[in-house]
This record gives structure tokens, C-alpha cells and sequence, in this order.
């Protein structure tokens, strides 16, 4: 059995990475470190050393295993779905120092359908771990991404909108609209509600997508005047203190879910069944659909919340560090991950 494995994911994840590596040592596979990509950056500049796999390798593998395989410079998804080769998936994690470990992304990983029945398994003992885990994580003001100290007053009644990379593979594919009609359904969902909408920047706002993101907030500040704010501060804060949260596969669900806030979500996604966020890919309805929500509705949805934070750390994410004794051990999620591919290792 010759497993390809890509080398830089030591870089990446260097805990995912020795997990990996044990258990195929332990099923006595053959692993073949062979880069995917041609070139890397500086801080990787290390594995040049490796080879390139090329198409006629990579048929001669029994499963490739690869960071990030949506990337533009990558051919292993193209290759995995042309050869019928399973590929095992990993990628920055939602929870912080986290590992996304899956034989397939958003709406194509088995979680997609299968989340419904995996919180169903799960008890009132690993609802209170994941309250406990959450507080943990609130009190030290802990995300995937460091967050600021500063918080500032909204001034209103608002939603809360956390931007996605609009580039996003995610939103890309696994979308339902082009990122910016989405923001303005919710801008103009938000302004007939005489609701702020209070919108945070990701990330690569400041780096990648400057030009665009800075037209399309400014387009949404001119048409809709005091109800869009642009904001910076915890992301803690800001699902506690709004009305709702509306996102399209963002990762920070997972802080929505930690602080039990109402989540509006369209897209195709591991949390869309899951019974933790209002799912509607008609924007304008799903956002109503979260104002009109029953304190019963609101209690049930809480509790899966909680249910899908346990399963995710304790059964699904791989983790850089383990501060809170999970259930599985990183080889034992993998071992879950390989088991579930359709073609047998």
C-alpha cells in the first residue's frame, strides 16, 4: 500500500503530521513524500528537497494525503477525482491550533448529511464538557485568530456579520451567491429591520482583497447609511451582544456556536443540518427566520451548539495542542477518516 503524503504539512501542522506518520507506520504502509506543489514559500523553501509528484505517480498511489487541495496550485484534487484516488483532506481547523482531518471539504465531506446523526449520539455529559471547554474560550478571549482587547458600542439593536475571504474556496464552491449579493441581502434585510448590521473585516481584507472589499463596504455605508457599520473587536462580544450573526461558510461559526448566538447560514456546509444554525439559502428568509425564533427554538438550537463543539474537538478536528483532554487522539480521527473513504485501506 504506497501512501503519498505531502511533505510540507509538517510545516503546517507539525502534531497532524507525526500523528499521520505513526499510524501509517502502524498499518505497515508505504510512505511517499512528494510535493504537490512546484513552488513554496520561504519558510518552506526546506522541501524543495522532496520531488514533485506528477500524474503517473500519483495513479500508483492508494491514497494521497494533502494541505489545503483546493488551492490553485494544486493537482491532487483533480487527480484524486480523474483516478478515483482517495484523498485525504487537511486544512486549517475552526477551533484555535486546530486541524481539519476529512476525506472531503464543506458540502463534500460525509459530515455534510451525516452531522444530524453524529450529535445525536452524544449526551448530556458532552454537552457540559463543551459548555465548560467554551467558557474557557470566552473568559481568555480565544479564537482561531488573535483578537482584540478593545471593544467598541454598537449604539442599536445589530446583526453581525463576520466577511469571508470572498475568494475563498469555500465560497467559491460551496456558496449559493457571489459573496457580495449576499452582503447586500443582508445589508438591505437589516435596513428594512432598522437593524445596524455590524460588519468585521477578515483578515485578508487588509492584505488580498483591499480594492474590492473597500468598494463594496463603501457602496453598502452610501446606500444604506447609519444601519452598516464597520467594526473591530472581540468576536466574543460581538455574538454576545447581537441579535444574530449571518455568515456563508465562514469558519467563524464555530464562535457563534461557542457562545450560543443565533447563527444565520446559507451555503453548503458541515453545519447546515447539524440543528446549531438557521439554514436557509434565501437570505432575507433565513435572516426573518432567526428574528422569529421561539425561546424553545432558541433552547434547543443552544444545546446542538453545544453538542457540534464537543464533536468537533473531541472527534473530528485534529489538534496542535490539547488543552482539554479530547476523547480521540489525533491517530484515532485519523483512523476514523481513512475507515470512512470509499475505496478500501
Amino acid at each position: 500500500m504506497r501512501i503519498q503524503v505531502e511533505p510540507e504539512i509538517e510545516n503546517y501542522a507539525p502534531e497532524a503530521y507525526k500523528a499521520l506518520i505513526s499510524v501509517f507506520g502502524g498499518m505497515k504502509y508505504k510512505v511517499i513524500l512528494k510535493r504537490v506543489r512546484k513552488k513554496l514559500k520561504k519558510r518552506r523553501q526546506v522541501y524543495l528537497k522532496y520531488p514533485v509528484l506528477d500524474e503517473k505517480s500519483a495513479r500508483r498511489m492508494s491514497i494521497m494525503v494533502v494541505f489545503s487541495p483546493y488551492a490553485t496550485s494544486h493537482k491532487a484534487k483533480e487527480w484524486s477525482k480523474k483516478h478515483r484516488i482517495p484523498l485525504l483532506h487537511l486544512e486549517k481547523g475552526f477551533l484555535p491550533r486546530s486541524v481539519l482531518c476529512d476525506s472531503g471539504f464543506w458540502g463534500e465531506s460525509p459530515l455534510h448529511k451525516g452531522m444530524p446523526d453524529a450529535l445525536d449520539k452524544l449526551s448530556e455529559e458532552n454537552y457540559r464538557w463543551a459548555r465548560k471547554y467554551s467558557q474557557h474560550l470566552i473568559k481568555g478571549n480565544i479564537s482561531k485568530r488573535r483578537q482584540p482587547d478593545e471593544h467598541p458600542s454598537i449604539g442599536g439593536d445589530f446583526a453581525f456579520l463576520p466577511m469571508q475571504y470572498m475568494n475563498d474556496q469555500s465560497v467559491l464552491r460551496f456558496g449559493n451567491m457571489p459573496y457580495p449579493r449576499f452582503m447586500k441581502q443582508a445589508a438591505s434585510f437589516c435596513a428594512d429591520n432598522k437593524i445596524i448590521l455590524a460588519i468585521k473585516k477578515h483578515p485578508h481584507a487588509y492584505r488580498k482583497e483591499v480594492k474590492p472589499v473597500n468598494k463594496l463596504l463603501s457602496l453598502l455605508k452610501k446606500r444604506y447609511g447609519k444601519y452598516v457599520k464597520v467594526v473591530d473587536g472581540s468576536i466574543h462580544r460581538f455574538c454576545q451582544e447581537c441579535l444574530f450573526m449571518i455568515g456563508m461558510n465562514t469558519g467563524a461559526t464555530i464562535d457563534g456556536l461557542v457562545n450560543n448566538c443565533i447563527i444565520s447560514h446559507c451555503g453548503q456546509s458541515i453545519f447546515e443540518k447539524s440543528g446549531a444554525v438557521v439554514h436557509n439559502n434565501n437570505v432575507p428568509v433565513g435572516l426573518q427566520q432567526c428574528l422569529s425564533l421561539s425561546d424553545e427554538e432558541k433552547g434547543h438550537m443552544a444545546y446542538r451548539q453545544s453538542l457540534l463543539v464537543y464533536y468537533l474537538y473531541n472527534r473530528y478536528l485534529l489538534l496542535e495542542e490539547d488543552t482539554h483532554n479530547s476523547e480521540y487522539s489525533n491517530e484515532d480521527k485519523i483512523i476514523k477518516q481513512l475507515s470512512s473513504m470509499t475505496r478500501k485501506v
